[in-house]
């Protein structure tokens, strides 16, 4: 008995893969932008996993997609020997939901870093990572337990556009304006 699966890795015309059309990861045109962003940038880092006997893609439907709306015509893929559809379904949901759960505090930190530290600017954070400037700013913000005041002037010097109170939700057009009674009181 083998205790690993080997994967052939394969040159084929992509016309030749099929679509499992009921593949349940779907991704918004936004994050469809930001995955071929981030494979114009870093290239196909992962490649497609297809099941060696029907050719359906079991990973990477969303890379195929890519790839064909490119006018890519060959590419090499890994061809996997799953037991029967079910195995190659199962697979699937492995695949896309043991990864991991990302520490917020982590993140903020290393949105800090990538912002202070590259040419990255905000915009292309956001771009890179199909989500909203908010959610960016919640996040490097839920981990500053400081002064509102420390904590908006950090901010200030990643981020020059408005930004919305968590707790009044009013919209500031510049960081400066950025502290409402809520933020000046620590709440």
């Amino acid at each position: 008995m083998e205790l690993i699966k080997r994967a052939i890795r394969k040159t084929v015309k992509l016309k030749d893969l099929k679509f499992d059309h009921s593949n349940p990861n779907q991704m918004s045109s936004k994050e469809e932008e930001a995955l071929g962003k981030s494979l114009e940038r870093f290239g196909y880092v992962y490649e497609i996993v297809v099941d060696k006997k029907t050719m359906i893609v079991a990973d990477g439907a969303h890379r195929l997609k890519d790839l064909l709306k490119k006018g890519v015509k060959e590419e090499e893929v890994k061809l996997l020997d799953f037991k029967d559809d079910a195995e190659r379904r199962l697979f699937r949901q492995i695949t896309k939901k043991v990864q991991g759960t990302h520490s917020e505090e982590l993140d903020a930190e290393e949105y800090k870093k990538i912002l202070a530290n590259s040419e990255i600017e905000m915009q292309g954070l956001v771009e890179s990572l199909a989500t909203s400037e908010q959610e960016i700013l919640n996040c490097i913000n839920q981990i500053n337990k400081e002064d509102p005041e420390k904590a908006a002037a950090k901010v200030d010097q990643l981020y020059q556009h408005t930004v919305t109170c968590p707790f009044c939700k009013r919209t500031f057009e510049k960081k400066k304006e950025w502290m409402c009674r809520h933020l000046a009181e620590g709440q």
